[in-house]
């Protein structure tokens, strides 16, 4: 199969998806400007991708809107240990996982904290709640124009098998991943590679014709450095996302359009 990233700065970055505004239409215009002088004026700033073999999904923040339901319970476990939760505090967990989380709070205030105990306790909150997450724009639709494809796809995420498990259970998407792959089961969670160049090996592509799909910093370094051309789907405005990624878009029907699924 041949894919290309195409100059779709009309569709991504124009008029609002199905008649919504998303919160960053304004940046992201700005970005594609700083990556068109980059490229010497050219109109289209994403890198080519050519034989896409996978698409490889992040699932918190990617495909589930569930980083207000972890800023809470994050908020809730530092809040009991006599601390104040903030955005600036939880932008530097995401994407690392949950223990990279807990040795954030243990740095950041300084109270100790147990992984192994504390990380279960939260994994667990998380599971009892996972009944008030809701899939993000675009999502089914990406995984049924894949799968109308025939095009591969698994799960990469960071977090642990059982959240994994119930998030995916929560919105009956496990039978649509080739594999899923979960932060317990590499020795490095982003943003090193290893999640991702897992993925490739189990659904048995090269890990170079793979595209990364991803709403963190470090997810997107986890894919380049995979080898890997990755379409940042961020819900924060950093210019190091275009930096970064291959390419930078508003929500997956965007990511879908720059597909050509």
């Amino acid at each position: 199969m041949f894919l290309a990233f195409r100059a779709v700065r009309a569709r991504v970055y124009g008029k609002a998806w199905h008649g919504e505004t998303s919160p960053f239409e304004v940046t992201l215009r700005d970005y594609a400007g700083h990556a068109e002088r980059r490229l010497h004026g050219k109109t289209c700033y994403a890198r080519s991708v050519l034989g896409c073999g996978a698409l490889l999904f992040d699932m918190d923040g990617l495909m589930v809107d569930s980083e207000p339901a972890w800023f809470d319970l994050q908020s809730e476990f530092v809040s009991a240990r006599g601390g104040v939760w903030t955005d600036d505090i939880a932008r530097r967990c995401v994407g690392g996982g949950l223990v990279n989380a807990l040795r954030v709070m243990e740095e950041a205030f300084g109270f100790p904290v147990d992984v192994g105990r504390d990380s279960a306790a939260m994994v667990d909150a998380f599971v009892a709640r996972v009944d008030r997450l809701a899939l993000k724009r675009g999502c089914l639709e990406l995984l049924d124009a894949a799968c109308a494809r025939n095009l591969a796809c698994a799960v990469a995420s960071s977090s642990s098998r059982r959240l994994v498990e119930a998030t995916l259970g929560r919105f009956a998407l496990r039978e649509r991943f080739g594999a899923m792959v979960s932060g317990d089961c590499v020795a490095r969670p982003k943003p090193a590679p290893d999640i991702f160049l897992e993925a490739a090996s189990r659904l048995g592509v090269s890990p170079n014709t793979c595209v990364v799909l991803e709403d963190s910093l470090a997810g997107v370094r986890a894919g380049r450095a995979a080898g890997m051309r990755v379409i940042a789907v961020p819900e924060t405005s950093d210019e190091s996302f275009v930096r970064l990624a291959d390419a930078v878009v508003t929500d997956l029907h965007a990511a879908r359009s720059l597909l050509g699924l």
